[in-house]
Parts: structure tokens; C-alpha cells; sequence
């Protein structure tokens, strides 16, 4: 019974968030408008912060396992090649971009985060598995949606410096570059620098997940 209480003390918050943002868009009180602007504020503010925080207030070479970092990142690089030669097989190739992009994508700092601080009270191995994944994730994200989308077309230069500018310029991998930066120089961190970041960090994993309960539509026949 204690270690059934464990995992719904673990999982049911986030569940309950998630249908906290469901119920809220049932309820009106959001919509369409308002879930896609706090979507963006989570993912290029909220989070960005989140993932600067977590990094930024450790001791970068304390908490580094380079066998845990290998880990997720080839875990993460063995499901993106996998639902990529997937997509070879698929009749309509413009959808490739989309069907990988939704096959491998997922929410780890989000999620991860969450059940980690749930589990533990902190996050900690949540930086490495954010350092080894996340700017896999999105850059991949950059080159499959830019590479294969529908119109497609011969990979040039222009191509090329689009697809670079979209990698250098994502939110969570400039939050990520910055934290590591700031631990590794041992910056101070004064506390209303320290209380503004965590007053705008603790905004991304309930928004985040509210957000992700208020897109889910249930359709078709039950």
C-alpha cells in the first residue's frame, strides 16, 4: 500500500494539473487564443528560465556522470533514427517532418522535471537529463521540420544558415548554453536575481501542463 501511495503522490498531480486545464477550457475560462499564448510563454520563457535555474544554481562539475548524459543522449538519438527510417515507409512523405516530429518529441522537461521534484523534492539529475536530451530534441526538431517539410525542396546554403539560425536562437537551448556558462564561471546568483528567476521558473511545469490538458480534444465515437 506505501509504495502504491508513492506513485499516486508521484503521478496525480500531474494528472490533475493537466485536467485542471482541461476542465478550465470546458469551463471557458480559456481558449483557444489564450492556451497557444501561454504555450509560448512557457516554451520560450517559462521553461528557458526553468532549465537556466536548474543548471545555473548547481555545481556543474559536482553533479556531472558523463555515463548518465551518454545514456539519455543515445537514447534519445536511437528513438529519433528509429521513427526517422519509420518514416521512409510512409505513402505521403510530405507528412515525414510531422510524423517524427510527433513520434519522438516529448515533453522531458516538463515531465521529467515534474516527476523528479515529486519523487525527490528536488530535481536533481534533472539538469543532466536536460543537458543530454533537450538540445537534441529541439535541434533535430529544427532540422526534420526544415529539412523534410512538405515543400521540400534541394539543401543549399540558405537552407542551411535557416536551419543553424533556428538552432542558435531556441529559447531552451539558449537557457541551457547560459546556466551551464554561469555554474561553470561560478557567477554569483544576488537573491533578487535568484527570487525573479524562481518566481518566473516555477511558472513553467503547472502552466506547461494546464496548457497540455487544455489541448486535448476527445473525438469520434466511444
Amino acid at each position: 500500500m506505501s509504495n502504491l501511495m508513492f506513485c499516486l503522490n508521484a503521478t496525480m498531480p500531474i494528472f490533475l494539473t493537466m485536467m485542471l486545464g482541461y476542465a478550465f477550457r470546458k469551463w471557458h475560462i480559456m481558449d483557444g487564443s489564450f492556451v497557444d499564448k501561454m504555450n509560448s510563454f512557457v516554451f520560450k520563457v517559462a521553461l528557458p528560465v526553468l532549465v537556466f535555474q536548474d543548471l545555473a544554481t548547481v555545481d556543474f562539475f559536482e553533479a556531472w556522470d558523463w555515463k548518465f548524459v551518454v545514456f539519455c543522449f543515445l537514447a534519445t538519438l536511437i528513438s529519433i533514427t528509429a521513427v526517422t527510417l519509420l518514416s521512409f515507409l510512409l505513402k505521403d512523405k510530405s507528412l515525414q517532418g510531422e510524423f517524427i516530429q510527433a513520434s519522438y518529441r516529448s515533453s522531458a522537461a516538463i515531465f521529467g522535471i515534474a516527476f523528479i521534484q515529486n519523487i525527490y523534492g528536488e530535481a536533481g539529475m534533472g539538469p543532466l537529463m536536460i543537458v543530454a536530451s533537450v538540445p537534441l530534441y529541439n535541434i533535430m526538431a529544427v532540422v526534420v521540420l526544415t529539412v523534410m517539410r512538405p515543400e521540400r525542396g534541394r539543401v543549399n546554403g540558405a537552407l542551411i544558415r535557416k536551419t543553424l539560425h533556428g538552432i542558435i536562437t531556441n529559447p531552451i537551448i539558449v537557457g541551457i548554453l547560459t546556466g551551464v556558462v554561469w555554474s561553470v564561471l561560478k557567477l554569483p546568483m544576488p537573491v533578487i536575481l535568484e527570487k525573479t528567476v524562481k518566481n518566473v521558473a516555477v511558472l513553467a511545469t503547472p502552466l506547461g501542463l494546464m496548457a497540455m490538458g487544455a489541448s486535448i480534444e476527445f473525438k469520434g465515437d466511444f
